[in-house]
């Protein structure tokens, strides 16, 4: 696990560029959301105070005001939220899979674009199904903690009902950290060898639950450091004051330093993924 870590993180390094292309791309798609929820927020509240407070303190005060006030025009910007996250995601799909190719193959960054986007609708559909599986887990999960909880709500302990909650949060935790990694897995798959979706996800499910039992732990390292990286970003962020342009613009920039390290992050969990199946065979 430890060499997969390694060479995969190298590759990533190595493969800066493609990293490079993911941050421009993940940038691009939140400033055009976010010119457009500003644009919709200066015009309700006609440059009020209040617009101006959003820029340094999230006020829910105001937030319940442009509900109860501005329903009609609100549900006009989630509509154009929907317009702008299509293709935001149609993008981030043919960039992952330039990604796993990146990592898998050697050739350029033209040549990665290219060779992703002949591979991006069997990555659409991957997406697809492993989102469905995913969303079907958590509503089994919470049906089944919903049962439990009706079933055991003559016992006598306080106890009882945090311990339903937190078991069952923890197993949903699993569950979804399994099924990211089977995706995770598939995906190198499908372009290593060329196989369809469903076929791809089947040898994915098998290979994590079953032949390597690396893939959850180096999973689970690279999600830990994903944390890590959270808990930094909060706890520098908390020291950076927000109430002049100069700490606006400090904080802008040391969000946009996150959002590069989590797709240096991104293309290193690629890169580990596949050193571990090339290690495994």
């Amino acid at each position: 696990m430890g060499q997969a870590l390694g060479l995969g993180l190298l590759t990533a390094l190595r493969r800066w560029p493609v990293v490079l292309v993911l941050f421009i791309a993940n940038l691009v798609a939140g400033l055009c959301f976010t010119g457009a929820a500003w644009s919709w927020l200066s015009e309700s509240l006609d440059n009020s105070l209040a617009t101006r407070t959003l820029l340094t303190d999230l006020d829910w005060n105001v937030f319940v005001d442009l509900v109860a006030h501005h329903g009609d025009s609100l549900q006009m910007l989630l509509a154009a939220g929907v317009l702008l996250a299509l293709p935001a995601l149609l993008l981030g799909v043919w960039l992952n899979a330039a990604a796993v190719v990146a990592v898998g193959e050697d050739g350029s960054l033209g040549d990665c674009l290219r060779r992703g986007l002949t591979i991006a609708p069997r990555f659409l559909r991957l997406s697809l199904l492993s989102n469905f599986l995913i969303t079907a887990g958590i509503a089994a999960a919470m049906l089944a903690g919903r049962w439990v909880t009706r079933w055991t709500a003559e016992s006598t302990s306080e106890l009882t009902f945090y311990v339903i909650v937190g078991t069952g949060t923890v197993l949903t935790a699993g569950l979804l950290v399994f099924l990211v990694t089977v995706h995770d897995h598939a995906r190198v798959r499908s372009t290593a060898r060329g196989s369809g979706a469903m076929g791809a996800y089947s040898w994915a499910l098998r290979f994590v639950a079953r032949v390597e039992w690396r893939a959850l732990p180096l999973a689970l390292v690279l999600l830990s450091t994903s944390f890590l990286l959270w808990v930094v970003y909060q706890t520098v962020g908390m020291l950076v004051t927000t109430d002049s342009t100069h700490g606006i613009v400090i904080s802008l920039a040391w969000g946009e330093a996150l959002l590069f390290a989590r797709m240096l992050l991104r293309v290193w969990s690629f890169a580990a993924a596949t050193e571990l199946q090339s290690l495994r065979q």
